[in-house]
């Protein structure tokens, strides 16, 4: 049986979207495994993983359990708004993720580094003695 192109976008469009935001998921998670305390690290994970979630409800759904690319309109209606609701938790905990990012030093930086604000504050201050 031939399948129509529409049914290939959907799957490829899926599966692109599965991939990149697995990848993002893994590298979020990788910077909070370097940085336990930094809690905008774990937001992130959390919130990219509720972006994979909610863009896997309609095709799981769609050709894993209900077997066909045609729905009805409840079930359409239903699909959606799970993924929509999914995708929004996860573009919330990205927003709150970036507003709310820990500036201070990372628990992975060795005690030979200093801070950019201490090298610009003693730059200032050999500026004005003369």
């Amino acid at each position: 049986m031939s399948r129509p192109p529409e049914l290939w976008a959907f799957i490829l469009a899926n599966m692109f979207l599965f991939l990149i935001g697995s990848v993002l998921l893994l590298l979020s998670f990788y910077a909070y495994y370097q940085n336990p305390r930094k809690s905008s690290y774990r937001y992130s994970t959390i919130g990219f993983a509720f972006i994979v979630l909610g863009g896997l409800v309609e095709p799981v759904y769609q050709l894993g359990i209900r077997g066909g690319y045609s729905l009805s309109g409840n079930e359409l209606l239903i699909t959606q708004s799970c993924e929509g609701v999914l995708l929004a938790l996860g573009l919330g905990l990205l927003f709150y993720a970036i507003t709310h990012h820990d500036t201070g030093q990372s628990t992975t930086v060795d005690d030979s580094t200093t801070s950019l604000s201490t090298n610009l504050n003693e730059l200032d201050e050999s500026r004005y003695k003369h």
